[in-house]
């Protein structure tokens, strides 16, 4: 990568121009940047100076550039940084930090405001901080902008104007937990009360995956490293490399190997694959869980395993989307809640009935715990269909449950429908102690069902071969708790509540159905 560097001097040291050669010595002498170009080395040239520099340097040179806007941006890793950037890009400023602090640090730059394209494809207004990343084949467009436009254009406009010829997208100078300075890629979606985002690095490493949290995600986070640095060899090439972590008072890191690949929900709903394939991958992983990682778990079950894994999970969410939503009270303290137009006891009422039942607490408890993945949905499953390979991402980091509990989760994606529920593939709506709820997305409903009777045959097959006594009662427990407990992390506070109405609406009739059974299943004992 080249640099050009348009000024060495502006209103932030008007009188002290800068060696930007000095400032890029590291990034020169491992070879990260190639040549450094100034349009002008003494003065703050004119717009009309400056752009005539640029496009002949444009003109000039091959590859991608770098282009800052003075010499001052050069920063300690940032060179190294952009280099490992794809496409055009511009650096801006975290959209969370106070825009007015933006503007008390550059005072004489008002025209910092641009609009960008952001990774999810829509524009988005950013505070830019100087430095572009321009792709080999943007290098003429860019030439050809400067030589169509005003010759006294501020240097943002032309940016602009840039961005509506081709895709400039943006990457974001940030902090991180421990108040170190990242430059963030794009965010993903992550773990429960973390913050998980792709983190360009300083090196010819590229890019890693970045997970931190602070305050209520630390623990959590923190079992999840210890977790995922004691897997054996065997379990280990399942997971994303850990790099490297920090586990600190106030704050958690840690950085995997990223991988650019789609989750098993993406490549259903993009039409991808069909139910044959997706319900043999599900097999193929839930065969190599119970051969490479689940052994090493192994050992007794807790008395209180039911209760301290589902019923005062429920509980303590309950609680939480109680104090979160009082606008929804009746539907948390109702004796019973109509759930498209059929009444059903409310979970509260049947969590107790079943957690004073000695002989459903039987029923329920597994005679021996593993070492589960403990979030097996299909968000969090890395498909690799060109290497027959899968990765598994956000394990939940406690020592484990049963193995009831990871195939609960994958129920919770093709039984309850929690895929189309967390896409926003559903209607809901309330009314007093009322939910009534309809998917909206009639292919994927029925994709969903048939990869589900798919397993459940092949699930039937085993226990004939290798009877496990009430595994899908355990099992019914695991998604039902899922469904009934996962409300809090999707409360939008926009007065609809759309996913956390239809979560709850299926946790309610999946918990109903289960207790049912389970005094079926006492009767006939």
């Amino acid at each position: 990568m080249n640099v050009i560097v348009l000024s060495v001097s502006c209103h932030r040291h008007p009188q002290t121009p800068l060696n930007a050669d000095v400032l890029a010595r590291d990034a020169i002498r491992d070879g990260t940047i190639g040549h450094i170009t100034v349009t002008r080395a003494d003065t703050v040239p004119s717009e009309g100076q400056m752009y005539r520099s640029l496009a002949a340097s444009l003109d000039r040179g091959l590859g991608r550039v770098l282009i800052v806007d003075c010499a001052c941006r050069i920063q300690a890793g940032l060179l190294q940084a952009m280099a490992n950037a794809e496409g055009t890009v511009a650096v801006v400023a975290d959209p969370s930090v106070d825009r007015e602090r933006s503007a008390r640090d550059d005072p004489a730059h008002p025209s910092t405001e641009l609009v960008l394209d952001g990774d999810d494809g829509h524009t988005v207004n950013v505070h830019y901080l100087g430095c572009l990343v321009l792709a080999n084949d943007d290098r003429e467009v860019l030439g050809d902008v400067i030589a169509d436009g005003p010759v006294a254009a501020p240097w943002t406009d032309v940016i602009a104007r840039l961005a509506r010829r081709t895709r400039v997208g943006f990457v974001v100078l940030a902090r991180d937990v421990h108040e170190s300075e990242v430059i963030v890629e794009k965010s993903l979606a992550g773990g429960s009360y973390a913050r998980t985002y792709v983190r360009l690095q300083p090196s010819f490493a590229g890019r890693v995956v970045r997970k931190e949290a602070h305050g209520e995600g630390q623990s959590k986070l923190a079992d999840e490293i210890i977790w995922l640095d004691r897997l054996e060899s065997i379990a280990r090439e399942h997971f994303p490399v850990l790099r490297g972590y920090r586990i600190e008072p106030s704050a958690v890191s840690m950085d995997l190997t990223y991988h650019h690949l789609p989750t098993l929900r993406r490549l259903i709903f993009n039409g991808d694959i069909d139910e044959e394939e997706a319900a043999a991958w599900v097999r193929h992983i839930l065969v190599v869980l119970g051969t490479q990682l689940y052994p090493a778990g192994d050992r007794p079950t807790p008395d209180d395993y039911v209760h301290r894994t589902h019923l005062d999970r429920i509980t303590e969410r309950l609680r939480t989307c109680a104090e979160a939503l009082p606008n929804f009270h009746e539907l948390w303290s109702a004796e019973k809640i109509q759930v498209n137009g059929r009444w059903r006891v409310n979970v509260p009422t049947l969590v107790a009935e079943i957690g004073s039942s000695s002989e459903m607490l039987a029923l329920l408890t597994p005679d021996r715990l593993v070492r589960t993945h403990g979030d097996l949905h299909f968000d969090n499953i890395l498909i690799d269909r060109d290497n027959r390979r899968f990765l598994l991402i956000d394990p939940r980091g406690n020592p484990g449950y049963d193995a009831a509990y990871d195939l609960g989760k994958v129920w919770h994606s093709v039984h309850s429908m929690y895929d189309l529920i967390h896409e926003g593939r559903v209607a809901a709506t309330t009314s007093g102690p009322r939910i009534d709820y309809e998917f909206t997305s009639p292919e994927l409903l029925d994709f969903y069902t048939r990869v589900h009777r798919s397993l459940v045959s092949w699930l039937d097959s085993l226990d004939r071969a290798d009877p496990q006594p009430h595994w899908m009662l355990r099992l019914r427990l695991a998604e039902a708790s899922h469904m009934c407990s996962v409300m809090p992390f999707h409360i939008a506070n926009d007065h609809q509540e759309t996913v956390v109405l239809a979560c709850y609406a299926r946790g309610i009739e999946l918990i109903n159905d289960l207790y049912s059974d389970l005094k079926l299943a006492i009767t006939a004992r």
